[in-house]
């Protein structure tokens, strides 16, 4: 016979067990609806985003009602309205609501920020656009992008002179938003001075903004730029600053020109083989060195039909010679290797230059032209016609040059031939260049 204890003991037993199975019961219904919701939920994010993928609005408003806590289908709605508009304005207070919604469920999110600070914008509200572009820029201070755009809205603003902290961010921290900063600066009104002060001394940067003023043909600008550029201690982009020299020789501005081939040999005399204490004008006139492709060096311009290329297999003097070989499949025009000199008015001077053949075939070979770069009227000569087969031969030239010529051009050409039998072959080897003044 149990006492009176262990009866309560037992009971007390029983009454845990059920309180164990309630509590299991429970916990199973929580558990089966906590599933449930998950993928209620899951299922909801699947068709929102099979919804959104289709990039359409109509899509894009589906998928956030499918799944309204997601930031970023109205973000992405936003973008969509702004892109089927040409004019921006026609569903700025569209978009704005869009992203209005995208920052309220994902205030965290910079580019939204701006983007709501650009639809406000255009839809009017410049009180409400500056906070939403603060709002990115405490988020994203460093933002290349973020500061572009606020940038844009300062100028939109009449309030040029603030844009240039952000127009020196956009252009230090994204190569691809650098014309348009340049461009956009411009177009503001600010001043060329401050416009150079608000970019980086950093050589790649500085290059693409002289490429921006040679292209834009703004090369009153360009000297300042380009004393900057060659201040910097930086190995720089010699393409940038013979496209520079270039757009000076296409102004006939020989003094600057010759200014800038100066900076370049002073700055990078490795690459630069500017002539030093010797009366011979042509640079690399002995073809020793590797050709600068641009500037006062040789150019050698692709030409299908020919290919000219420093030869060590052959030399009247030193160690290589520069080839021309011609394949024989075109009646070629020919101008492909050529050296600007600059020169003075009214001087006498004389050219000479060794040349050897080999099977250069039709009636019109190659030959040295020599000519006023800016008037062939002024002066035009030629050494004679090489065809066949021959030895190291000197070609020379005595002329004087007119009252107005400033700038020679030293060019390998070949005239097209103009009978049945016209397609070039052969090779043509060409070494101690020289051009003097002759006293």
């Amino acid at each position: 016979m149990l006492s009176a204890q262990q009866k309560g003991n037992m009971a007390a037993r029983r009454g845990f067990g059920l309180v164990l199975r309630a509590c299991d019961l429970v916990l199973r219904g929580c558990i089966g609806m906590a599933l449930a919701a998950g993928l209620v939920h899951a299922v909801r994010a699947t068709v929102a985003s099979r919804l959104a993928a289709r990039g359409t609005v109509e899509g894009l408003r589906r998928a956030e009602r499918w799944d309204a806590s997601n930031p970023e289908y109205p973000a992405q709605l936003g973008r969509a309205l702004a892109a089927q508009e040409a004019d921006p304005s026609e569903v700025a207070d569209e978009v704005a609501r869009a992203f209005a919604d995208a920052v309220r469920l994902g205030p965290q999110r910079a580019q939204n920020w701006a983007a709501l600070g650009e639809a406000l914008d255009f839809a009017g509200d410049s009180r409400g656009a500056a906070r939403a572009y603060e709002r990115a820029l405490e988020l994203f201070p460093r933002s290349p992008a973020i500061n572009w755009q606020f940038a844009n809205f300062l100028i939109r603003a009449g309030d040029a002179s603030a844009a240039t902290a952000p127009l020196r961010l956009a252009i230090s921290g994204d190569a691809s938003l650098r014309t348009g900063a340049f461009d956009l600066a411009w177009r503001a009104g600010i001043s060329r001075e401050e416009i150079l002060r608000m970019i980086p001394a950093r050589q790649e940067i500085l290059s693409a903004y002289l490429d921006y003023l040679v292209v834009t043909g703004r090369l009153d600008a360009a000297p300042d730029a380009w004393r900057r550029l060659i201040a910097s201690p930086e190995r720089f982009d010699l393409d940038a600053a013979f496209r520079y020299f270039d757009a000076l020789l296409y102004a006939h501005d020989v003094d600057a020109m010759t200014a800038v081939w100066a900076d370049l040999a002073r700055h990078d005399p490795d690459r630069i083989h500017a002539q030093r204490n010797s009366a011979n004008l042509i640079v690399n006139g002995g073809l020793e060195q590797p050709i600068a492709n641009g500037g006062f060096d040789w150019r050698i311009v692709p030409m299908e039909g020919a290919e000219a290329a420093l030869d060590a297999s052959a030399a009247h003097d030193g160690a290589r010679s520069l080839a021309v070989h011609f394949d024989g499949t075109r009646n070629l025009d020919f101008g492909g290797v050529a050296e600007c000199v600059a020169a003075e008015p009214d001087t006498a001077y004389r050219f000479t230059a060794y040349t050897r053949t080999e099977e250069i075939t039709t009636d019109s070979g190659p030959r040295i032209a020599v000519y006023d770069a800016f008037d062939h009227a002024a002066l035009w000569l030629e050494t004679a016609n090489l065809t066949g087969t021959t030895g190291w031969a000197e070609q020379r030239l005595d002329f004087r040059t007119g009252p107005k010529t400033r700038l020679l051009l030293v060019q390998v050409v070949r005239p097209p031939s103009r009978k049945l039998d016209n397609l070039i072959s052969g090779t043509m080897w060409l070494d101690d260049v020289s051009l003097t003044v002759e006293r």
